[in-house]
């Protein structure tokens, strides 16, 4: 393992103070906490209703004790920069003083391991370029791995609930990314086979956003569907635990990307109650990886979990059908086509606004 370089935490917020609050709490509980930078991008208020979820953050940071931390910084905004900006202008002022770093978003609970695990797995990966980051969040699942093993290879998904990502690495698929790698590959992954290894949901995701005619924006930006896809393209992996470090507190309204959380019939992953997901409460770490990567046995393990609603697939299959008859460049002329005449949002692009996961 190389040298432990301690990671800082970016954490951007505007006003859910309680998870906020709830998050930075639980990081104070980290052993590890004494030696880590935390760095705090608080938004300016845009709307009305952000202003008493503001005003309590303001009081919380301006009056709680953060002296276990190695330190603690906080930006704050004097003008609305938006939930994506606010959190990249952090990362990128912090980019020259560090080499690696850790994101999480304001409704993130943490483990007492959490940030032990992060810096030691980045010190223990960095050297391996076919692993992109390190996720502390990992689905509910009983994975396929030996006896024993507290870390997996993971190739499908990317939840981004907690990242540890290192530089010099970063730079690369993000600007690959960005730079339309995904839906300019989607002819050669169907021809090579590439688009079967992935999970069904993300095959999903991959078919009716390279295939809609309109709006890809979830696989032209970096978002968990566009890493999650972009791995398996690749052949490359993320590292994952197989208990949860991480608790993603923001699916019940609050937050920009997810619906409130409902009751549903079957496994659809938004019957899931990830508010009260069980996670690591060890107060130590030390890795102790899978022997071998385990992407098809664990592929189906989060099939039978991530389901794709009927509907969707429906939309799935009927793209791909018209794909295979007419070949890419005809078939994404016709679907332009229909979209412009149909004077709304891509079908695709309101799906993954939707169901997105």
């Amino acid at each position: 393992m190389n040298e432990i370089k301690y990671a800082p935490v970016i954490i951007p917020t505007l006003c859910r103070h309680e998870h906020f609050k709830r998050g930075i709490e639980s990081l104070k509980k980290n052993s590890w906490a004494k030696y880590t930078d935390v760095y705090i991008a608080l938004d300016y208020p845009a709307k009305d209703e952000h202003w008493e979820g503001y005003k309590k953050i303001c009081e919380y940071l301006d009056d709680g004790d953060f002296s276990v931390f190695k330190s603690f910084n906080i930006t704050r905004r004097k003008k609305n920069y938006g939930v994506g900006l606010n959190g990249r202008e952090l990362s990128k002022s912090l980019m020259d003083r560090y080499d690696r770093s850790i994101y999480a978003e304001d409704d993130i609970e943490f483990s007492p391991n959490f940030l032990e695990y992060m810096d030691k797995c980045l010190a223990k990966y960095e050297d391996n370029d076919d692993i992109i980051a390190i996720t502390g969040y990992s689905y509910p699942l009983n994975y396929e791995h030996d006896e024993g093993a507290n870390i997996i290879f993971q190739s499908s998904v990317f939840p981004s609930w907690g990242v540890g990502y290192w530089q010099r690495k970063y730079g690369g698929y993000r600007d690959e990314i960005l730079s339309g790698y995904l839906p300019k590959n989607f002819d050669k992954a169907c021809k090579t086979g590439v688009l079967k290894k992935l999970i069904d949901r993300r095959r999903s995701d991959y078919i009716v956003q390279s295939l809609g005619g309109g709006d890809n924006t979830f696989i032209t930006s970096t978002t968990d569907v566009s890493f999650g896809i972009y791995m398996t393209l690749k052949n490359k992996y993320v590292v994952s635990p197989t208990l949860s470090k991480t608790r993603n507190c923001g699916m019940d309204g609050s937050g920009v990307n997810f619906p409130k959380v409902r009751a549903r019939n079957g496994k659809h992953y938004l019957s899931y109650d990830y508010n009260n997901q069980p996670i690591d409460m060890s107060t130590g770490f030390e890795p102790c990886p899978d022997s071998v990567i385990r992407r098809d046995e664990n592929n189906r393990v989060i099939d039978d979990f991530l389901r794709v609603p009927l509907k969707h697939k429906i939309l799935e299959k009927t793209a791909f059908t018209a794909y295979r008859i007419l070949g890419l460049k005809r078939y994404k002329a016709l679907a332009k086509k229909i979209s412009d005449l149909a004077g709304r949002k891509n079908a695709s692009f309101k799906y993954l606004e939707e169901y997105k996961g």
